[in-house]
């Protein structure tokens, strides 16, 4: 596997961790519109788990890829 989906793939790990409670989020960063949903569909999720794993509503994760709010 390339660099790039070995980093992807250990982040998803780590997002799943920290959705069961395993883990605790180690940084708060600003990401773009558009990379929340380029990185979203990079991985193949759909946005009901990246919400979830971030604790928003799937609809307010919806408006932020459409650029509609800033979070």
């Amino acid at each position: 596997m390339s660099i790039f989906f070995d980093d992807l793939l250990e982040s998803v790990q780590q997002m799943d961790e920290i959705i069961k409670g395993e883990s605790a989020p180690s940084a708060d960063s600003h990401i773009g519109a558009i990379q929340v949903k380029e990185i979203r569909k990079a991985t193949g999720l759909t946005q009901t788990l990246p919400a979830k794993g971030i604790g928003i509503e799937v609809a307010t994760l919806h408006n932020r890829e459409q650029d509609q709010c800033e979070p």
